[in-house]
């Protein structure tokens, strides 16, 4: 059988879990995981999640953290907004950051 290529919106959302009042990591990687999923079960959204390191300059200067990418593939952008949000509020960071790409997807 031979399989298609589907055309898509890929969104990612990139978290950094410092603490914006204390601009410490009050949650692990793996407490970071447990609410994506937790969120994300809710209404059955399939994601994909890395771990990964990033930098930025703020009001105190600049500094590193770990930044969780989630990845998400097939979710209108209204939900997509509202998993940032939640997330946003819940690691109680000052921002996140959300990209947008058209992709071609198959799975085999």
């Amino acid at each position: 059988m031979k399989k298609e290529f589907k055309k898509g919106i890929k969104y990612e959302i990139f978290v950094g879990i410092k603490d914006q009042d204390s601009y410490e990591e009050l949650f692990s990687a793996d407490d970071f995981k447990n609410i994506l999923t937790e969120i994300c079960s809710e209404k059955q959204i399939s994601f994909s999640l890395l771990t990964q390191m990033g930098g930025y300059t703020h009001n105190k200067g600049y500094t590193t953290e770990t930044s969780m990418r989630v990845i998400i593939i097939g979710v209108d952008e209204d939900e997509i907004k509202k998993i940032g949000d939640r997330l946003k509020e819940i690691i109680n960071t000052d921002t996140i950051l959300i990209t947008k790409t058209d992709v071609e997807y198959c799975f085999i």
